[in-house]
């Protein structure tokens, strides 16, 4: 016995109206406890978690997460420091602003490592950490500059020698709160560079249109490193200027002595290095192919000039020649200013090896089937 199919005839009431893809999906709706809650982000499950459900951070919360406890722990290791020493009587109101800046930066950063550590112990943690919220972004931005402008005064004050604070005239007084409140201040720096990076280039910068600025990441570019190499600058001649109020070199009687002799060499090549590095800094909004030339030029006179002032600063009786700000300072810009150097010759080295390579290979007595080699991956000629 044979039948046919019976066929079914369309619904004329549904037919002429389509359910678009992006609305009433089953995504949009979570219900919960008796509760309906709707998911204003389109779907996406992992932006908003149930109620009970792990919050999961992503990797720039994650980096976020770990400079904020790094903060907490250097911030009360630097407080402390500062508790349990001996006041001096001519520094009291030093003292008292630097207590201020360690007390602002431990409370801040444990209350913004309480919420990253554990976000699902409240609503407005979950809501803090929460990587599609514009407002807990912004909010995490504004406490992280308001730590840097707070740094950006306290941290003279604590490494002024005059004060005694962190450091003498010529030497560490305080280790602990010295080396706290230098990771202080650089986390301030990381979390405030991440923040913009994200705001730059993540969702939230999209929003406000930008992500059409094209910001890259300062510590992946050489202008980045231009940049550190001025701050670096700037601490080496304040370090070196110090030295020679201290000695009182300005006197004739010490025309002779070998360690004003050192500071003021020390003064000449910081300043050279600082206007060059400045250079480099407005120069770099230009670009072109003549900046390129101008940026190896300049790259290696910066590295003499950061050479000569690391022997005369920290061998024999130079002014950085014991740990402290200058010291670690010259260290800094040298290192700095070398890896500037190896960057901008970096294509040239490449295509040379690139060119040795060919020749290599065309050589018929030599038995290499094929050689790859990644010419100029990612450099870039106008990164300055």
């Amino acid at each position: 016995m044979s039948s046919s199919p019976r066929q079914s005839t369309p619904d004329t009431n549904f037919g002429d109206d389509q359910v678009p893809e992006d609305q009433g999906t089953m995504q949009d709706i979570a219900i919960s406890g008796g509760g309906i809650a709707m998911n204003e982000d389109g779907g996406d499950p992992e932006s908003q978690p149930e109620p009970g459900q792990a919050t999961v951070l992503d990797k720039s919360a994650l980096r976020r997460c770990s400079a904020w406890i790094t903060l907490v722990v250097a911030s009360s290791l630097a407080y402390a420091s500062l508790a349990v020493e001996k006041a001096s009587a001519n520094a009291l109101d030093q003292r008292v602003w630097s207590f201020a800046v360690l007390g602002t930066t431990m409370v801040i950063s444990l209350g913004v490592a309480a919420c990253f550590v554990a976000p699902d112990c409240n609503p407005c943690a979950r809501a803090f950490v929460s990587s599609s919220s514009s407002t807990a972004r912004f909010f995490e931005l504004f406490l992280s500059l308001l730590m840097f402008i707070l740094w950006c005064i306290g941290l003279p004050i604590i490494m002024d020698p005059s004060n005694g604070i962190a450091i003498g005239l010529t030497q560490i007084v305080n280790a602990n709160l010295y080396l706290a409140s230098w990771v202080c201040f650089g986390c301030v720096v990381f979390i405030v560079g991440d923040l913009m990076g994200d705001l730059f280039t993540g969702e939230q910068g999209s929003g406000v249109g930008l992500s059409r600025l094209g910001y890259q990441r300062f510590w992946k570019t050489r202008r980045g490193k231009w940049f550190a190499l001025t701050a670096i600058t700037g601490i080496a001649l304040s370090g070196s200027v110090r030295t020679f109020q201290a000695f009182d070199c300005r006197q004739a009687v010490m025309n002779s002595n070998s360690t004003c002799i050192d500071t003021k060499i020390a003064i000449s090549m910081t300043v050279l290095a600082g206007i060059i590095s400045l250079i480099m800094v407005g120069i770099g909004r230009v670009g072109g192919m003549m900046a390129v030339h101008v940026e190896k030029v300049l790259s290696i006179a910066a590295s003499i000039v950061w050479t000569i002032g690391l022997v005369v600063v920290t061998f024999g009786e130079g002014p950085g020649h014991s740990l402290g700000n200058l010291f670690f300072a010259t260290w800094g810009g040298f290192i700095t200013s070398v890896l500037i150097t190896a960057d901008c010759y970096r294509n040239v080295f490449t295509r040379r090896a690139a060119a040795a390579v060919t020749a290599e290979g065309n050589n018929p007595n030599n038995n290499i089937d094929q050689i790859e080699m990644q010419e100029d991956a990612g450099v870039d000629e106008s990164d300055i």
